[in-house]
């Protein structure tokens, strides 16, 4: 054997070493763009795993979270009881959403529509409901920051899917986790991931009395045959409940453009159909001469 062939062996070995090693590093991004609508505002209960409080009203408009879930803290489950109370009068108790606050994950993940922008640094989630905005920077550390509404979130690709994990939520009134108001604390971690699947015959909710939660507006487009962005979510909170949680959520194609859905001061509920009491004088306080 040369000695010119034993110098150019360790040079092959190397090419092909720092070839692997960049190909390696090259994440694979998924296109999860665009606009996506689901006529639903429940979480599913993950493949395996613990999944979310469920709703033992009977009705998918009146919303009674299951207090006797063992996850619950004591606590916790005080409030959605509590909650679950008003809301069997046919009254909306106060949440986020009703009351135009911005909304921390999963809690979000409710919105009707989500808007997606892959940047080269960060992904921008664009949420339908009063215009809400979640950014994630890619392939970053959390920042040791004040707590906030939506938290800090970091993401990275993994093969096919996004890897979101947000920490720092703050535990605001009314910053809950779900539609039947179960608290959080600042130790709330959420993990998400997001990918594109195949789509199946429970991946487009049917509407009900007429359309989404009672009102006559589909989110999707159900002409679409193309592939779904699903979310699976787990919920880590060791100040809220006893062990994490998951759920899923799967978003179809929107119909038409971004929902620009302006929240204002209301005494209308959309779900049910009523209008809330509010004081009203009988009398009037000065009369005049």
């Amino acid at each position: 054997m040369s000695s010119l062939t034993l110098i150019f062996r360790p040079l092959a070995a190397l090419a092909l070493l720092l070839a692997a090693s960049a190909a390696d590093g090259a994440a694979i991004v998924p296109d999860l763009s665009g606009v996506w609508g689901r006529n639903t505002i429940d979480f599913t209960t993950p493949d395996r795993g613990k999944g979310p409080v469920k709703n033992i009203s009977g009705s998918r408009n009146i919303m009674v979270g299951d207090y006797n879930d063992p996850m619950l803290k004591p606590w916790a489950a005080e409030i959605i009881k509590r909650n679950g109370e008003i809301a069997r009068t046919g009254d909306a108790f106060p949440t986020a959403h009703n009351q135009c606050w911005p909304e921390p994950p999963p809690y979000i993940l409710g919105n009707q529509q989500l808007q997606v922008l892959q940047q080269k640094n960060q992904v921008t989630l664009m949420y339908s409901h009063s215009s809400q905005v979640r950014r994630v920077r890619l392939n970053a550390k959390h920042i040791k920051a004040a707590l906030s509404w939506y938290g800090d979130s970091v993401g990275h690709y993994e093969d096919d899917t996004l890897v979101v994990d947000t920490i720092g939520i703050a535990s605001a009134p009314l910053s809950t986790v779900d539609r039947y108001g179960t608290p959080h604390s600042d130790a709330l971690h959420v993990v998400e991931r997001f990918r594109m699947v195949e789509q199946s015959g429970a991946s487009v909710e049917p509407l009900r009395n007429g359309g989404f939660q009672g009102v006559n507006d589909d989110a999707v487009d159900r002409s679409y045959k193309g592939k779904n962005l699903r979310v699976d979510f787990t919920v880590d909170d060791s100040g809220t409940f006893t062990m994490p949680w998951s759920g899923v959520v799967v978003y179809n194609r929107a119909k038409g453009s971004f929902i620009e859905d302006v929240c204002a001061e209301n005494i209308h509920d959309y779900v049910t159909g009523r209008d809330s009491a509010v004081p009203t004088a009988k009398t009037t306080l000065f009369s005049g001469d």
